[in-house]
């Protein structure tokens, strides 16, 4: 009998999946504060885990580990290389989420642009003369740049495209020629074209090396009018400097955050309580639709990993542990 820890509720599809499965015990750790039970962790042949956080040394006390199966595409709460040092592979769920994190960030980008807030409380308060102002903009003609085409970056192009955006994009990793067939103008310097972009979205994994990437100089040098869009990762931005830049220079400009340093902020964060920036919950992968899709991804790599016949494309160490040997 293999068993399977669940850490964090999970879509009932994506249980189904797993109880359909003969051989499989499964147990769910359902509040998403709770620390992982070490106990149940050493009984564990696979893990599939939506919130919390393995630490290494939680992982070396799981003897039995098998495969680890994230719901979702960041791996930042994992202890990846000390996994893959194990041979221990570690998958996520692909494209499944990218249509709802792009339509969250044209949503929230839209937001600020057309002045949703502000106009609908006008309209609630009675200040029916706010539409004299003509604060409203259009999208339309406006240079977005993204910071990553991948899946997430390239779905956000598609659809900035339609609404006659002009989109520029950044990553060292596709090819130029690939970003220039998607509609798109690719860029080896981002930083270089930060006076010209009336916005700026981010779509890079985090790391070592996007933690603090946007900060002080960055925002320095973009036009006062531009909008931030993180839905990626927290930490890739300074909110300090953020939160300087939006009350000073940018203060006609605006930010868009789906994710924070600290989730969930404290209230006493200084960014909650300014009108030009719109906030959600972490919540940009979390339509109904892809909930459904991760879970039932996640619990078939969990499957796939006990089987050993995982999909290689959803290994997220994948390279790490054919380079040291390790197949899947």
């Amino acid at each position: 009998m293999a068993r399977v820890l669940v850490a964090g509720r999970i879509h009932p599809s994506g249980m189904a999946v797993l109880e359909a499965e003969d051989g499989l015990e499964v147990e769910v750790v359902t509040d998403p504060g709770a620390a992982l039970p070490i106990d149940r962790l050493r009984e564990a042949d696979a893990l599939l885990i939506r919130y919390g956080v393995l630490t290494a040394e939680q992982a070396a006390a799981m003897p039995r580990l098998k495969v680890v199966s994230r719901h979702g595409v960041g791996c930042d709460n994992l202890p990846v290389e000390a996994l893959t040092l194990r041979g221990i592979p570690v998958t996520t769920v692909g494209p499944v989420n990218s249509v709802s994190v792009a339509e969250q960030v044209m949503a929230m980008l839209l937001t600020l642009v057309k002045r949703i807030g502000p106009y609908d409380a006008a309209v609630r308060g009675g200040n029916w003369a706010i539409r004299d102002t003509l604060a409203v903009g259009e999208v339309a003609g406006r240079r977005l740049l993204l910071l990553g085409f991948g899946r997430i970056g390239r779905e956000v192009a598609r659809r900035a495209l339609a609404f006659d955006m002009e989109v520029i994009a950044f990553d060292p990793y596709v090819d130029a020629a690939a970003i220039a067939s998607a509609g798109c103008r690719a860029v080896r310097d981002w930083r270089a074209v930060l006076p010209e972009i009336d916005a700026l979205s981010l779509h890079l994994p985090a790391g070592p090396d996007t933690h603090g990437l946007v900060g002080v100089g960055e925002l320095s040098a973009m036009k006062p009018t531009a909008i931030l869009v993180n839905a990626a990762r927290g930490g890739m931005v300074d909110e300090v400097a953020l939160h300087a830049a939006l009350t000073g220079r940018m203060a006609a400009g605006g930010a868009a955050l789906d994710c924070f340093v600290a989730e969930p902020p404290t209230q006493d964060l200084p960014l909650l309580k300014l009108p030009n920036v719109v906030l959600s919950p972490h919540s940009a992968a979390l339509s109904l639709e892809a909930a459904e899709r991760m879970a039932v991804v996640a619990a078939r790599n969990v499957v796939a990993g006990l089987a050993q016949r995982l999909d290689p494309a959803l290994v997220f160490n994948r390279k790490s542990l054919e380079a040291a040997g390790h197949g899947l």
